[in-house]
């Protein structure tokens, strides 16, 4: 292992606050044991509410079906990968040994939207990077010198120790100073508890057989003593107090009748709560609601490739652009900048349907933006040899036009 041994490892359990931590997620620090909401504790258990948990499994899905690969671009501005540079596999295959390309940006994602932030060591063999390896935003504090300079301390089991910028691969999320990503669900805490409290309502109005009370109406000349009332309202408990109890007979009074009130969940405005809450949840992350299965009129498919590109062009784009920029910064030196740079792949969540495809390659051939070959190889079809060239509107190459031109100027 060598350098590799000392490097702070991620572990598998979860960090959680305790009630005397300062960063409290919950609402209110007196409700703590008194509710199953007192688990909302940590970024982690937003996550038991479905509407974030959606939000960010969307969001995890695309980023790991978003490829980057590390472009080169020499002196006369021609494009291409740059395979042979020793960063090319490490961003775009393999970061470390144990995670995918698109398991470690799909991790980033899922700590920008639960934390903000997201670190990771550059584990280097002399002034090369090796390895990229995910360290726990909870261990990680990021302070800024006189010199505007940062410093990184990293906690573990063996201590506290410092890293600067240049050991630390750092992606920031919307920021307020500049230095760390604000905390998405510290500042939607109050939303994301409404939401949960909503969702414990209702799975306790079910548990009670749908019933939430009853009426109980003794004749004039029936009069009960107080022990006798207790006792008739622990039996009335007893038989209605659940499901697997609502089938039970209760005896009453010679006289006496019962009535089960039907309290209904749109009466108590429940259902639109709850839609509130998915929207302002879904725009916190810039999700569509369709995307969640959420809303009451999702977009018609008919418009499926302009509300694709809408959602990428004002929620994926921005993503992709932070994080190329980040490895620019924090992977390439100032010279290699001038040279290499870090791009996503997005062409994969724009694909339209076969004919939409067909007609953009067309236009994009006839136009002479492409030649036959790069369609076919989005595709994932092999090219051949004469689809390297460039074709006119008339479908015949420059080469047999100039041909063509020339002996018509013979003549």
């Amino acid at each position: 292992m060598g350098f590799l041994s000392s490097v702070i490892r991620p572990k598998a359990s979860v960090p959680t606050y305790g009630p005397t931590d300062d960063r409290s997620y919950f609402p209110g620090g007196a409700y703590y044991g008194a509710s199953p909401l007192s688990l909302f504790r940590s970024p982690e258990s937003a996550m038991r509410q479905m509407t974030v948990n959606n939000c960010v499994r969307v969001l995890y899905n695309c980023v790991s079906q978003m490829p980057c690969q590390l472009m080169e671009e020499d002196e006369n501005e021609k494009k291409s990968k740059a395979q042979k540079h020793y960063l090319y596999k490490i961003v775009g295959k393999r970061p470390n040994s144990w995670m995918t390309a698109p398991q470690f940006f799909g991790m980033a994602i899922v700590h920008l939207c639960l934390r903000g932030n997201f670190y990771a060591y550059k584990a280097r063999v002399g002034t090369r990077i090796k390895e990229l390896l995910p360290l726990h935003p909870d261990r990680v504090q990021v302070s800024q010198g006189e010199d505007w300079s940062l410093t990184y301390k990293v906690n573990s089991s063996k201590g506290q120790k410092e890293y600067t910028r240049d050991d630390i691969f750092h992606i920031r999320g919307l920021s307020l100073d500049g230095i760390t990503g604000i905390n998405p669900i510290e500042y939607a805490r109050q939303c994301i508890y409404n939401g949960m409290s909503t969702e414990e309502f209702v799975g306790r109005y079910f548990s009670q057989g749908m019933n939430p009370g009853a009426i109980v109406t003794l004749p004039p000349q029936e009069r009960l003593s107080v022990e006798e009332q207790i006792a008739f309202r622990e039996a009335l408990k007893k038989a209605y107090a659940g499901l697997n109890k609502s089938r039970e007979p209760l005896v009453l009074t010679t006289g006496s009748t019962i009535e089960f009130p039907q309290i209904k969940l749109v009466d108590q405005q429940f259902l639109e709560e709850q839609r509130f809450t998915e929207s302002q949840i879904c725009g916190m992350y810039g999700v569509p609601l369709m995307l969640v299965q959420a809303g009451d009129n999702p977009e018609s498919y008919a418009s499926a490739s302009e509300f694709k590109r809408t959602f990428v062009d004002m929620t994926l784009t921005p993503i992709a652009v932070n994080f190329e920029t980040t490895i620019d910064r924090d992977c390439l030196t100032d010279s290699e900048q001038e040279r290499y740079y870090a791009k996503f792949n997005l062409n994969s969540l724009l694909r339209g349907n076969p004919k939409e495809r067909a007609e953009f390659y067309k236009e994009l051939i006839n136009c002479e933006v492409m030649c036959p070959n790069e369609p076919r190889m989005l595709e994932d079809l092999n090219p051949y040899e004469q689809g390297w060239t460039f074709r006119t509107r008339t479908s015949t190459t420059k080469e047999n036009t100039s041909e063509t031109e020339e002996k018509g100027a013979a003549k």
